[in-house]
């Protein structure tokens, strides 16, 4: 004798009711909605209502929605069946949304079109009974009793305020119209997404272009993503703006998180749009640094301008008594040490922003270039047709000129007389810069050439005052030391003592020899001179 029985397996009611137990009754209530919205097709207007309140020991959920409807009602007892076309542009899959809701109520209804689906407990037993309507439902209603008590209405109605409802589509709550929250933004991309594919009976995870709607996160509200406007996971940023994608997203089966890296991916295809209106502190976190890494080399370059400005360098270590990082902040480059950077924003400033070493010898080589290969005499101004003579007259004339040169060349001749090791002479000659804003007031050779910029005034106006001295000490220094580390400053301390001991004891020596400039600053000869 054997018995023929349809199927393979039977499922447990209790045994799923304990699986979905734990989850929160508001991604139960939302599998309701999620199924209405499917419903209806794309560009379809459609209205959906959703109705909870306590009724009793239980709480009373009634959705309903004007979508497709569902042609088979006993198919909702078959978990993991479908009839829905898969798409990724469809919410639901598995088939089993609606299952998961069900078999935690005490009883529930189903109508669409003619058919009404019931789900009763008839003396303890759960029993399933179908019936015809007289007058056909447009659309679908489902009606469950949930067992819960009623602090769950606030509960669900704070959830449901969160949906982004599509464009199209009317969402009443509890007879209050959640509004459509416009986005701000919409970004075209390639992201994961899930399909069935029905050829190998498996899940995949192909990417498809969709399109991300950045929507402002209203008061109170964490940056989340949402799959089509339900909400499913914290977005992990800090910029005021959900994550709307308009496609599924890969999700765990309770889809109540996203699949590992999801988020990462976001970011990238977000951040160009959301730089322009992030402030500094808000580039330089951490996530920021994480996508940088993922996104081209112009929104890497765009995301270190925002972060730490254009005028900018990479420390480098000590090499021996060379410090360039100092020497970098001498030519008011801010320095960065990437060491302390997140791994993200290290792997980008290494490739976009030079070291200090490099900036520094860029430097040198422009200034040592300007100071060679343009640098002139007076002699050379005189004979030339391209305006240097007439800065010649613009400073003073070419005695005055050739007078503030000399002196300039004796005074840091004077200086370096005062090293201990045997120096070459100096020698002096001119330049121009060749544009504003002008870098250059002068240029100290290795071989000991002092070269001073004819457009800075003060050589030629004030060469007696504080800045002119300032800077042929400065100067005078690198007779010693080429670079501006700790011994350069050592060295421009030690000649500023001897620079005020020359003013102080050879007053007489540079009054005879200078009377005109003495004049210009104001000062009497001494008679004695």
């Amino acid at each position: 004798m054997s018995t023929n029985t349809q199927g393979w397996l039977a499922i447990s009611t209790d045994g799923f009711a304990a699986m979905n137990a734990a989850r929160p009754p508001e991604h139960l209530v939302k599998e309701l909605v999620q199924n209405a919205l499917d419903s209806f097709a794309d560009g379809q207007l459609g209205r959906i209502r959703l109705q909870f309140r306590q009724w009793g020991d239980h709480l009373s959920v009634d959705c309903e929605d004007n979508g497709s409807g569902i042609d088979a009602l006993a198919d909702l007892r078959v978990v993991y069946l479908t009839h829905k076309t898969d798409s990724h542009r469809k919410r639901g899959r598995f088939g089993r949304g609606f299952k998961e809701a069900l078999c935690i109520a005490q009883q529930a209804q189903v109508v669409s079109g003619s058919q009404r689906l019931e789900f009763l407990r008839d003396n303890g037993e759960r029993v399933t009974r179908q019936s015809q309507l007289a007058t056909p439902l447009s659309g679908t209603r489902v009606s469950m009793q949930m067992p819960w008590s009623a602090e769950i209405c606030e509960q669900l109605q704070r959830y449901f305020a969160r949906f982004l409802v599509p464009e199209g589509i009317a969402l009443e709550v509890n007879d209050q119209r959640i509004e459509p929250r416009p986005a701000l933004h919409r970004i075209d991309t390639s992201l994961t997404t899930e399909v069935y594919d029905t050829g190998s009976q498996s899940w995949k995870k192909p990417n498809r272009r969709s399109t991300i709607q950045l929507v402002p996160c209203a008061a109170n509200e964490s940056p989340t993503i949402y799959e089509m406007g339900i909400p499913v996971a914290a977005l992990e940023w800090s910029v005021p703006f959900h994550c709307d994608i308009q496609q599924r997203v890969p999700m765990n089966p309770n889809r109540d998180a996203v699949a590992s890296g999801y988020p990462l991916k976001l970011h990238v295809a977000c951040l160009p749009t959301l730089l322009d209106g992030m402030g500094e502190a808000t580039v330089k976190e951490d996530w920021v640094g994480a996508a940088a890494r993922r996104c081209d080399g112009e929104v890497q370059k765009r995301i270190i301008e925002r972060a730490f400005g254009r005028n900018i360098a990479r420390s480098v270590p000590r090499v021996g008594a060379r410090h360039f990082d100092e020497d970098a902040r001498e030519l008011g480059v801010q320095v960065i040490n990437t060491a302390q950077a997140s791994g993200g924003f290290r792997e980008i400033l290494k490739l976009h922003v030079p070291s200090a070493q490099e900036v520094v010898r860029c430097d040198e080589a422009s200034k040592a270039e300007q100071a060679g290969s343009k640098g002139f005499s007076i002699a050379e101004a005189l004979r030339a047709t391209d305006g240097r003579g007439r800065w010649l007259e613009q400073q003073g004339g070419v005695q005055h000129v050739a007078s503030c040169l000399t002196f300039a060349v004796w005074f840091c001749q004077q200086l370096v007389n005062s090293c201990d090791e045997t120096q070459d002479p100096v020698t002096g000659k001119l330049t121009l810069n060749p544009s504003l804003p002008r870098q250059l007031y002068a240029h100290w050779s290795s071989s000991n050439v002092l070269t001073l910029a004819l457009d800075q005034a003060c050589f030629w106006q004030a060469p007696f005052g504080a800045e002119s001295l300032k800077i042929l000490i400065h100067e005078a220094a690198h007779a010693m030391n080429m670079h501006h580390g700790y011994e350069f400053r050592t060295e421009v301390e030690r000649l500023a003592g001897v620079a005020a001991s020359l003013m102080l004891h050879q007053g007489l020596e540079i009054q005879s020899r200078f009377p005109s400039l003495l004049q210009l600053s104001g000062l009497e000869p001494d008679a004695r001179a």
